[in-house]
Parts: structure tokens; sequence; C-alpha cells
């Protein structure tokens, strides 16, 4: 037997009867919660081609630049969206205070959609972690901006007075200037920009003097956060420009040039 401090003796049989309860406990949870997971997934999925479930307004039949401005997306999201998804969901739209189509679109497929989420928020907080603010905002502005997505511009910009950045140095992140004659961007700021814009490049494309430059000015998980981060908005990015979805309004600022931007392709 095995006793307590006060003397009280303690049967192992009632330990392991504790034990054997906690166990069951735990498993019944798992068990619930995987079958109202199940029960909210949607029904059997039946092959329809897009053409058919999302029809071009009008009697158009091909997808013309007059329907890429008019078509909210590419792609619907579902009609039914599973429990867990819509719980997801709803909390990412409380923070970001709109309707995010990216995320209900993702919701087509609940993994693909947590996947995607967990991407953005630990990329994010482990940036927040280890990068000032207003790089992790620069890097956000510069991505979007080269990637030219609307939808990012506008997402990732609208505060850019709140860090600092000036109308000039906008002007190099939207392609007008060369970063590195903005004399208000720091060393690392110019840096930290070019190696975005070469991680970013199709084909991606480094020199050696940016590669010894960014060993240079910053630490290894700097360099880890720098690419990481950017790496994340381009996904994002080149994601949303794939669905064809248009911004969501967060600015009117004419400096932005939200609207200018376009990936639409004329040439067939």
């Amino acid at each position: 037997m095995k006793y307590h401090r006060t003397g009280r003796r303690i049967n192992y049989f009632e330990q392991e009867d504790s034990m054997r309860k906690t166990v069951f406990l735990i498993v019944t949870v798992f068990i619930l919660w995987g079958f109202f997971l199940i029960r909210c997934e949607t029904s059997e999925k039946v092959f329809k081609p897009a053409a058919e479930t999302v029809p071009l307004p009008g009697d158009e039949k091909t997808w013309s630049k007059e329907v890429d401005e008019f078509m909210p997306a590419l792609v619907n999201p579902p009609e039914d969206i599973s429990c867990f998804s819509k719980y997801l969901l709803d909390h990412a739209e409380k923070e970001f205070g709109k309707e995010l189509l990216p995320g209900r679109i993702l919701a087509w497929s609940q993994d693909l959609g947590i996947a995607s989420g967990c991407l953005e928020m630990y990329i994010e907080e482990g940036a927040k972690k280890i990068l000032d603010s207003r790089l992790i905002y620069l890097l956000r502005m510069q991505v979007s901006y080269f990637v030219s997505c609307p939808f990012a511009i506008d997402v990732n910009s609208w505060e850019y007075k709140k860090y600092q950045i000036t109308g000039e140095e906008l002007q190099a992140l939207q392609g007008k200037k060369n970063i590195a004659d903005i004399g208000t961007f720091s060393e690392r700021e110019v840096t930290a920009l070019e190696y975005a814009l070469a991680m970013s490049r199709t084909p991606v494309s480094f020199n050696g003097k940016l590669l010894d430059d960014i060993r240079r000015l910053f630490s290894q998980e700097e360099i880890v956060a720098i690419a990481a981060l950017s790496a994340k908005v381009n996904y994002w990015a080149r994601l949303i420009e794939s669905w064809r979805i248009k911004p969501v309004g967060y600015t009117d600022d004419p400096l932005l040039e939200v609207d200018s931007y376009n990936t639409y392709n004329m040439k067939n």
C-alpha cells in the first residue's frame, strides 16, 4: 500500500480505476469531436466542371477582360462550409473586419484552408518576434506591388502612413524609383527589400553582393524571417490572383494606385 502524508492509504486499484476513467474521458471527447467534424462535412462530392457551376454573365462564352472585371472571382465559395472551417473563418473575418473571399474559397478543402490559415498566423507571429514592424510592413508592400496583386496591395498597404512610409518610399515600392536611391530607407531596409525582390522574381535570381550584404547586415534568424515573410506574401498574392479576386476596399488612397495593378493578360 501507499500512504499520503496524512496517513491515509491509497489503494493501487483505486489509482488504476481513476486513470482508466481519465483515459476513457479523453478518448470519448476525441471520438465525439471526430464524429462532430464528420457530421459537419459536406455531402459526397460529385464532379461538375466550374464552367457549369459558375456561369459567366449574360451570354458570354469566354473569359474576357470585361468578364474578368465583372466577376468577383474565378471560383465561388462552397454553399455548405463545414462547421470547423466556418468557425475559423468567422474568427479571421472578425480580425480583418471584412469578408475574406480567399478564405471562403479555400473552404472547398478543409485541409488547405487550415494549412493556409496556419501559414498566415505562424509566419506573421514569428516575424513579429524577430523583425521590427516597419520592416515587416515594407516587405509586405514590396512583394504585393511586385506581384501586382490589387487585393494584396489593398490589404498590405492601407496603413502605410502609420509606419512613416513617405510618398517617395511608396514610389520606390511601386517600382517607379530605385530603392537604393531613397535616402530615407536605412541600409538594412534597402537590402531586405532587394532580397525580397530577388526571391520573388521568376526565375529567382541572386547575386553575390546581395548575399554578402544580407549576411553582413542581418542575423541568421532575421534572414529566415525575411525570407519566410516574403514567401508567405508571395503565396497569398499569387493564389489570390489565380482566383481573380478583387480588393476588399480597405483604402481609396489615390497614391496607392490599387486599381492600376492587374495581372490579366489580353494575349491568349
